[in-house]
C-alpha cells in the first residue's frame, strides 16, 4: 500500500534504536513518545509520573466507554510512523493468533489514542510503560520485533508482518470495523491480573480477553 514504504521501515529502525538507548539510561525504563516537527522522539519517564488511575474515565456498570467516532483518513495522508508502530505492536502481541487477533490489538491501540488518555499518537500509546508486553525489556516478542527486517521472505511470520501493515493502514483510514466493541484493555486468557478481577470481558478474540475499562 502507498502508506508504507522503505522509509517507514527506516523510521521504525531508528525509533527502536532510540528507545533502546533511552532504556539504558534508567534502572526502571519507561519510554514516552513525543512529536517534534512530525518526527517521533523519546523521553524517559519514571513509573511514578504515569497516570495509573482511571477515575473519570470508567463507565457506569454495564456501560461501554464512549469514544469519538473513528477518523477517516485518505490512504495517502496516513502517518506512516504511527502506522508502522501500530503494525509492530500488533505483530508483536498477536501474530501467532491470526489476522483478527492482530486487528483487535490494533483497535485497542486506536481506541486508547482516541480516548485522549493515552497520548495523541499511536507512538505515545504503544510506548506507555508496561502496557504492551511486547515492548518490555527482555520479552521474547520485543527481541523478535528488533529482528523484523530480517524475516525470511515468504515465512509465516513475514506474511503476518505484511498483514499487520495492511491492517494498520485499514484502521487509520477508517476502513476497519472494531471487533472489540471499543475495548481499551486486554490480557491473555491464561492469566488473571488484578485490574480485571470481577470484570466481564466484552469479547474474546484469539487468546485475549478484551475489556472497556480496568479496576
Amino acid at each position: 500500500m502507498r502508506g508504507f514504504s522503505l522509509a517507514a521501515a527506516a523510521c521504525g529502525a531508528i525509533l527502536l534504536a532510540a528507545w533502546g538507548a533511552a532504556e539504558d539510561r534508567t534502572a526502571a525504563p519507561a519510554a514516552s513518545a513525543s512529536r517534534n516537527a512530525g518526527a517521533a522522539t523519546f523521553a524517559v519517564r519514571s513509573r511514578e509520573t504515569l497516570d495509573w488511575s482511571w477515575d473519570g474515565f470508567r463507565p457506569a456498570p454495564g456501560a461501554r466507554a464512549r469514544l469519538p467516532e473513528p477518523e477517516v483518513t485518505p490512504e495517502a495522508e496516513i502517518d506512516v510512523v504511527d502506522a508502522h508502530w501500530m503494525a509492530l505492536t500488533m505483530w508483536g502481541e498477536a501474530r501467532g493468533q491470526g489476522e483478527e487477533a492482530m486487528r483487535a490489538v490494533g483497535h485497542v491501540i486506536d481506541n486508547r489514542r482516541r480516548s485522549q488518555r493515552h497520548g495523541d499518537f499511536a507512538t505515545d500509546t504503544v510506548s506507555e510503560a508496561w502496557q504492551f508486553s511486547c515492548w518490555n525489556r527482555g520479552d521474547p516478542n520485543r527481541l523478535a520485533i528488533e529482528r523484523i527486517a530480517s524475516l525470511p521472505e515468504g515465512s509465516r511470520e513475514e506474511q503476518m508482518w505484511q498483514a499487520a501493515r495492511r491492517i494498520a493502514g485499514e484502521i487509520f483510514s477508517g476502513r476497519s470495523v472494531d471487533p472489540t466493541g471499543g475495548a481499551l484493555f486486554y490480557h491473555a486468557a491464561t492469566v488473571a491480573p488484578r485490574w480485571s478481577a470481577g470484570l466481564a470481558p466484552v469479547t474474546r478474540i484469539g487468546g485475549h480477553l478484551f475489556f472497556t475499562h480496568a479496576l
